[in-house]
């Protein structure tokens, strides 16, 4: 059980793995292969999680969870590593998404230019698990640590997991915790849309207002250089991911008409 914190743990985490993967044919321990490995413990998952609602999907390595009224739905998936050794190696992650029906509705008919979305949040599973900070993985060929692997990821889905699935299906209390600035979506522009469907426009440019003052302040600059943009050369004819949030809120504000409380602004 290993968490990679940042990108140069994730760096050094990449290049042991195929510094790893490079001496594979001096391997010759006869183990099991790591795709049989990696099935079988996401199957052993899926079973013990089965009694509460989840389905598995093998061909995707995907646990599947619907709300009662199927306008919601929870997807766990798991992944592994290409460099996986036999016997020495084996990467076990997962990652949860929750998508909504409704959503995806709105998005649709209202798109920020070309961008819709169904997906309401999305994360690696490390963020629900106490005991550090950031994504985690496991070692399936480690006998303990594969038997954590299974116990932790399948008690998490049976309890934080599906607990933020039930929450996040109660439209008034993720709006307020959104307004307290305690909860947001999966970006600025899902969580603002998300806010606009339940006609919630003043806390959308709260929420908005608040977001401009984080830290960086790279944020901010970005956000009055794209004002100054599309007043000069007009609004753009397709959303380009990558362009950076003050970039995207700038967008948000004109493409949905929104008054936000912004510093330094014309």
């Amino acid at each position: 059980m290993k968490w990679l914190k940042n990108i140069e743990e994730l760096t050094e985490h990449i290049f042991s793995n195929k510094e790893r993967a490079s001496k594979r044919h001096l391997n010759s321990s006869g183990a099991e292969k790591p795709r049989e490995v990696f099935d079988r413990v996401c199957q052993q998952i899926g079973n013990e999680t089965e009694a509460f609602g989840f389905k598995y999907f093998p061909s995707q390595h995907k646990l599947k969870l619907e709300s009662t009224d199927k306008k919601f739905s929870l997807s766990l998936r798991f992944s592994s590593n290409r460099d996986n050794v036999a016997g020495q190696y084996i990467e076990l992650s997962g990652a949860f998404s929750i998508e909504s029906k409704e959503l995806k509705k709105f998005s649709n008919k209202y798109p920020l230019l070309n961008y819709s979305s169904d997906l309401m949040l999305g994360r690696d599973i490390g963020v629900l698990i106490d005991g550090g900070k950031g994504n985690l993985i496991w070692n399936l060929a480690d006998e303990q640590d594969c038997k954590k692997s299974i116990s932790i990821i399948t008690k998490t889905a049976r309890g934080s997991l599906a607990q933020l699935f039930e929450d996040i299906q109660n439209t008034k209390l993720i709006v307020d915790q959104i307004e307290k600035d305690n909860f947001e979506l999966n970006n600025p522009m899902i969580t603002v849309q998300y806010l606009l469907m339940h006609d919630h426009k003043n806390v959308a440019e709260k929420y908005l207002s608040k977001f401009l003052r984080r830290k960086p302040e790279k944020i901010l600059a970005d956000y009055h250089k794209a004002v100054e943009q599309f007043d000069s050369e007009g609004i753009p004819e397709q959303f380009i991911h990558g362009m950076g949030y003050g970039h995207e809120i700038a967008l948000l504000e004109k493409e949905y008409g929104l008054e936000l409380n912004v510093p330094n602004k014309r």
